[in-house]
């Protein structure tokens, strides 16, 4: 089987649903392109003329604002999408999307997708709705830029990373592949006011570090936190 034909089957998401011929369709149309760590799929006010499935590996969406600071937007992981705003009107980038790891990617030109979804209105409709899904997502974290404390911040973050992305260990622990950096990224912090706050949690027992990793023992007590 083409290697970008198995991908799509594996995606799921807004994809599932597709027979196998409707799948081969989207695999012809697609590049697949493997990327290293730190590297940038498009940055803000590119054009936007593609759309991303993420095969494996891990992506980041995120913007400089005014100070020059990175917000993290979201990080994505295998079978979503991303740059999908292309279908619509917009015409440039609002935000950059950078890989966070050694990341496999189809690429969809915005021509010969959009023309798919003409002919795939449930498919449409699953797009439409994930685009409506990441505005109110975006909606919430900046209202979390705003009310929350960095410390409320980190613990809603580790435990929104845990479900999404944390792999479960042996004795029940869930690791996360992060560094203090991408945290600080992702709780728009510092990366001090971040180590400052691992080792609080670490301290009542919340987590435990190590190299480009984390451990959480117990999500629910972590819950109980808020």
């Amino acid at each position: 089987m083409d290697q970008k034909l198995w991908y799509i089957k594996k995606s799921g998401g807004v994809f599932s649903g597709l027979n196998e011929a409707e799948m081969k369709i989207l695999a012809d149309i697609s590049k697949m392109v493997e990327c290293q760590r730190k590297h940038q799929f498009y940055l803000s006010d590119e054009v936007s003329d593609k759309i991303y499935l993420v095969k494996k590996g891990k992506v980041r969406l995120g913007k400089v604002n005014a100070d020059g600071n990175e917000i993290t937007l979201g990080v994505l992981g295998p079978g979503e999408i991303f740059g999908e705003l292309a279908i619509t009107d917009e015409q440039q980038r609002s935000h950059f999307a950078e890989a966070t790891e050694e990341t496999l990617v189809c690429i969809f030109p915005r021509d010969k997708f959009q023309k798919f979804l003409g002919e795939h209105p449930i498919i449409t409709f699953k797009v439409m709705k994930l685009i409506g899904f990441r505005l109110r997502e975006l909606e919430t974290r900046l209202q979390d830029l705003a009310f929350k404390t960095v410390a409320q911040r980190l613990r809603s973050t580790l435990l929104h990373l845990a479900e999404k992305h944390g792999s479960s260990e042996s004795n029940g622990q869930i690791r996360l592949s992060t560094t203090q950096k991408d945290l600080a990224f992702l709780v728009g912090a510092t990366r001090e006011s971040v180590a400052e706050e691992l080792g609080v949690m670490k301290r009542a027992g919340l987590v435990e570090t190590s190299y480009r990793s984390l451990l959480l023992p117990n999500l629910e007590i972590l819950r109980q936190q808020f």
